[in-house]
């Protein structure tokens, strides 16, 4: 019998809640999803069985969803955590990622390419998936392919625009846009303010055109 991947939803808005809840059920049957709308039911929850992952608003009328993160982190340091805020900033990522949080995402968001998050942190591979995505999407897909230390490619399409960006074990390796290669190609991609993208692993080898560190990347993008 096939153990499902336990997945918590924490949002007081229940469309949120509803879609992702339905779109994972419906495309992958082992994903066991259960929806809250409050810190003190996501806890309640926790306490009563394993989660593999936990998704979470920062801000919840019934509760501080940093609070609620740093409980998971103390008491259950195997569950993940993704964070959902529409309150972002540079500061709350970073005090996030130092609490050990898995992903961070901006709303409004795509479901779709918050659904591709949540299957890559319970490393479900899910070639060909596509989303709707923005220019800050677009760094942090570049991000989380990079973090989780991804052999894959990146396609993004703007109207009749394509670029690639190329990963091996999550080090950035090639880009191409139209004419453009390399770091150049790279930097065109991400200053793209829409589109569509689609991300799959990859199964044959790429001509390496870009060698420096992913993290200096996008440190000069910033």
């Amino acid at each position: 019998m096939t153990v499902p991947n336990r997945v918590l939803i924490v949002d007081d808005e229940e469309d949120i809640t509803w879609g992702l809840s339905k779109s994972l059920g419906k495309t992958h049957p082992s994903v066991e999803v259960e929806c809250v709308y409050s810190g003190e039911q996501a806890l309640n929850r926790l306490s009563a069985k394993p989660f593999n992952l936990v998704v979470s608003d920062v801000r919840m009328p019934n509760g501080d969803g940093r609070n609620l993160i740093l409980e998971i982190r103390r008491t259950y340091p195997q569950t993940k955590v993704i964070v959902m805020t529409a309150y972002g900033s540079a500061e709350l990522k970073n005090e996030l990622e130092e609490r050990g949080c898995f992903f961070y995402i901006e709303k409004p968001f795509d479901t779709g390419y918050l659904k591709q998050i949540i299957l890559g942190a319970l490393e479900i591979e899910n070639n060909g998936f596509k989303g709707m995505i923005d220019q800050v999407g677009i760094r942090e897909l570049v991000e989380f392919n990079c973090l989780r230390k991804r052999d894959a490619s990146l396609l993004v399409t703007r109207n009749r625009e394509q670029g690639k960006i190329y990963f091996s074990n999550g080090d950035i390796i090639h880009a191409e846009c139209g004419e453009l290669k390399g770091e150049r190609a790279f930097y065109s991609i991400l200053n793209w303010d829409s589109g569509t993208f689609k991300i799959v692993t990859n199964r044959k080898k790429t001509k390496r055109t870009i060698r420096r560190d992913w993290k200096a990347l996008l440190h000069q993008y910033i």
